[in-house]
Parts: C-alpha cells; sequence; structure tokens
C-alpha cells in the first residue's frame, strides 16, 4: 500500500523521532494516525491485533506542523484509491477549524494549495457519472418504501412527541416580553394584504405540478377526517381500511 520511495523515508524518519521524544505540557501537539484510519483495515501486517487503528502503537504526538507534512508526505507515498483518500485528508487539514479547537501555526503557501486541489477537484470528477462507485445503487428510501401501516405508525409517533408532556412549550409560558414581539409582528404583517401571498411559481414548473397530479383521485377518512390526494393505484388500499372517494365533508 504504502510507496517505499524518499517520502515514504521522511514520513518514517518524522515518525520515529517523535516517538522517541518527550514534549513539554506547553507545545502544542496533535494525535496522529501511523497508518491511516480510512484503510486500516486493507493493511496486512504483524502486530495489530484485532485490526484497531486506535492502538497505543499506531498513534504517535506530533506538532501541527510536522502533523500537516506527513500527511503531505502519504499523498506521496500512496497510490490508487489510498492516494485518493490521503488527498482529501490534506486537503481537510487545509482548511479553517471553525471551532478554534486546533491550533494550527503552520501556514499553507499558494503552490500546496494549488497542487490538492486540483488533485481532489481532478479525483471527484473521475468519480462522477458511470465511474461513481455508488452509480447503480438504490440510496436512501422513496415514497414507495413506506407502507401504510408505516406511515400510520409515523403520524402516530408524530402526534404523541407534540401532545402532553411531549410537547417542548408543555408547561411552560412565553415571557411578556416574547408575547409583545409576536402580537407586534402579527399587527405589522395583517396591515399588509400581501405578507402572505406566494409570489406565482412559472409555466414550467406549474406544467410539472399539472403532469404530476395529473389522475389523481380524492379519498377522506370520516373518523379522523383526514383527506388526501393520492395515486389511483392506491385507491384500493385506502378504501379496504375504511377511506371513500371524494373530498367528504370540512374538518
Amino acid at each position: 500500500m504504502f510507496i517505499q520511495n524518499k517520502y515514504s523515508k521522511y514520513y518514517y524518519n518524522i515518525i520515529n523521532r517523535a516517538k522517541s521524544r518527550d514534549l513539554n505540557t506547553i507545545t502544542y501537539t496533535e494525535k496522529h494516525h501511523i497508518i491511516p484510519k480510512s484503510f486500516f483495515k486493507e493493511y496486512i501486517t504483524s502486530g495489530w491485533i484485532e485490526g484497531n487503528p486506535n492502538l497505543k502503537d499506531n498513534l504517535v504526538k506530533l506538532t501541527a506542523r510536522e502533523h500537516f507534512i506527513c500527511h503531505l508526505l502519504l499523498v506521496r507515498m500512496t497510490e490508487g484509491q489510498a492516494k485518493i483518500k490521503m488527498t482529501h485528508a490534506a486537503w481537510r487539514m487545509c482548511l479553517k477549524d471553525s471551532t478554534g479547537v486546533n491550533k494550527r501555526d503552520y501556514k499553507i503557501s499558494s503552490r500546496i494549495y494549488e497542487s490538492l486541489r486540483s488533485q481532489r477537484s481532478k479525483f471527484l470528477k473521475a468519480e462522477a457519472g458511470p465511474n461513481h462507485y455508488n452509480r447503480g445503487r438504490k440510496t436512501g428510501r422513496t415514497k414507495d418504501d413506506f407502507t401504510l401501516e408505516w406511515k400510520a405508525k409515523i403520524s402516530a409517533a408524530a402526534k404523541i412527541r407534540n401532545t402532553g408532556d411531549k410537547n417542548p412549550m408543555f408547561g411552560k409560558t412565553h415571557s411578556e416580553a416574547t408575547r409583545t414581539k409576536l402580537s407586534a409582528t402579527r399587527k405589522a404583517r395583517s396591515s399588509d394584504p400581501t405578507w402572505n401571498i406566494r409570489p406565482p411559481c412559472s409555466d414550467e414548473k406549474a406544467n410539472k405540478i399539472k403532469l404530476a397530479n395529473m389522475g389523481k383521485r380524492w379519498v377522506h377518512n370520516k373518523a379522523t377526517k383526514e383527506r388526501k390526494y393520492i395515486d389511483p393505484l392506491l385507491v384500493a388500499d385506502y378504501v379496504t381500511i375504511g377511506w371513500e372517494l371524494g373530498l367528504g365533508p370540512k374538518s
């Protein structure tokens, strides 16, 4: 997996030096996986117990600058899918940490930035389209995956969450300041008759909506006073569980 070249030599020199030293507590350090977690399972060698990447033998403390350099070296000492993974990892280290946890003092040169950015872009383009690893695979769920029984359970669970002590506002009241703000907002909006009017959609979108709803039927449930606009193929399923055709009485 690792190419034996001068970059791998530099890499292990940094690792071995870091293992043999004892940094003071003031120095900022970061944990580094000697064999990266992203392809640790693929690395076969003796001494790694149960293939766990977080074992002490696979971790080393590096300064922020050393950590960044090691990830740049990993890009140069790998190939294939491993190289793509290491390019993504190095690119991530170029991004600013919004949490402020990492105190990295190294500067990203324009040459390094351009190199990682162009390599990552090339990999992403190569993965897109027919060569993408997820091409042809079903991802996520569609409306056809949900049975009527499943939908009923989801609806019932949502109602339970939003009623009684499950409601986030149960037993609570708005403060006087909040009530004043809400009242002022409603009054300001009510003075403008167009505040709740949505802009008309384009003709193209209107035609898409029309085609999507063409042939659908209204059904209603007298017991729950619900109404739905459903596909004609599902009408029989709804009728068998007590629904009726048409809009039904107004709720």
